[in-house]
């Protein structure tokens, strides 16, 4: 049973009770609700008030993931929905719109894989914005960002980047290569940006749709929660 069942508030909602002035509500991608609440605080009635909000919220979510809607349990990779198989070997058929592999552990492994040769693929192409400054690349599960570049110019890459089609894999690269210059998202990074990857804004919306879908998708949501 979930906290939020023990404190009589609708299911598919985590109360979180800490020392906080005011109540935070988010609404997650899959629809989900998370409340954090000072000890004493009325979670039921808040929900209550905010009813309209959430409902807002939701249809907005089943709008972005109206493409991945009944293919839940198929792998989204390069853009296209694969049907998993077992396989002693890891390979991608695209004729059959399949994917082969021994188990999670091993597709993620080779997921990762093809991905950091891919990235690094991409950054040579980009010899003025990287420059010199550029560390490791890591492929990691990052559970809220597509990337992230440090102080010391790691780079390190979202494994759910791989499921993205072709245009917005290279712009993710673009993006996270720009902060090796320009570590915030001041004007001068946005225009660093564009003068790369001129349709920022619009793979920027893009890659709020993919996010959505994959956090519904119950293939992805496997391959989060292995370490």
């Amino acid at each position: 049973m979930s906290r939020g069942a023990r404190e009589n508030v609708p299911d598919r909602t985590t109360v979180v009770r800490k020392a906080v002035r005011s109540a935070r509500l988010q609404v997650r991608p899959d629809g989900t609700l998370r409340v954090v609440a000072p000890p004493s605080f009325d979670i039921g009635g808040f929900l209550q008030r905010n009813a309209a909000w959430i409902e807002k919220r939701r249809e907005e979510f089943d709008r972005l993931a109206v493409e991945g809607r009944g293919r839940e349990d198929l792998l989204l990779l390069h853009g296209q929905f694969h049907r998993p198989v077992p396989g002693a070997l890891f390979a991608i058929d695209e004729a059959s719109g399949t994917v082969t592999c021994p188990s999670v552990p091993a597709l993620r492994r080779s997921l990762s894989g093809m991905l950091k040769e891919e990235v690094q693929d991409r950054l040579a192409t980009y010899p003025d914005l990287v420059g010199r400054t550029r560390g490791r690349i890591a492929v990691k599960m990052q559970r809220t960002r597509w990337g992230s570049c440090s102080t010391l110019g790691n780079l390190n890459i979202n494994l759910r980047v791989v499921a993205l089609p072709d245009p917005l894999r290279e712009y993710v690269v673009v993006h996270e290569a720009a902060h090796l210059r320009e570590q915030n998202h001041s004007k001068r990074f946005w225009r660093l940006v564009g003068s790369y990857y001129p349709e920022y804004r619009a793979a920027e919306a893009e890659l709020r749709r993919y996010w959505v879908i994959l956090e519904r998708n119950r293939v992805w949501g496997t391959l989060q929660d292995r370490k």
